[in-house]
């Protein structure tokens, strides 16, 4: 399948990819990682029969921006959410977030003044010192990742 995110979207830390499918009621699907918008691949197009449905990949994911000295903590992926919700003028869309997708929803709800219809979680990791923990074992050893 050619899972190709056609717009893009310019924040203060890079370029995020983004994509729009169907028409109607606005939802958003947030990736966690190490996924990418890639992972909506089956599910986009069958919510876009009835939805219009956003995809994204987060800076330093998929087809978004990765480079060295990116700012891709929670909090940067919350501020670069909630402007995408701004850019797309989507006031209060159904939001649908995995993994580390539902701790930047959470945090764009809470700290950045989004909103959101409804809000799904799955698989959903809300916090705490994975974060730092994960991204610093990245950073000590990118040839084991690399792999």
């Amino acid at each position: 399948m050619n899972w190709e995110l056609g717009e893009v979207f310019e924040t203060p830390d890079g370029t995020v990819r983004w994509s729009v499918f169907g028409c109607g009621e606005p939802v958003v699907l947030v990736h966690g990682t190490p996924y990418s918008s890639f992972l909506w691949r089956d599910i986009a197009p069958a919510l876009a029969a009835r939805r219009r449905v956003f995809v994204f990949d987060h800076l330093g994911f998929g087809q978004s921006e990765q480079r060295e000295g990116q700012d891709l903590s929670l909090a940067a992926h919350a501020r670069n959410f909630a402007r995408l919700l701004e850019h797309w003028q989507l006031s209060r869309p159904s939001v649908i977030a995995h993994d580390i997708g539902g701790a930047v929803a959470l945090r764009a709800l809470l700290m950045e003044e989004a909103s959101c219809r409804d809000l799904t979680l799955f698989d959903a990791v809300s916090g705490g010192d994975w974060e730092r923990g994960l991204f610093q074992l990245i950073l000590q050893h990118p040839e084991v990742f690399e792999q």
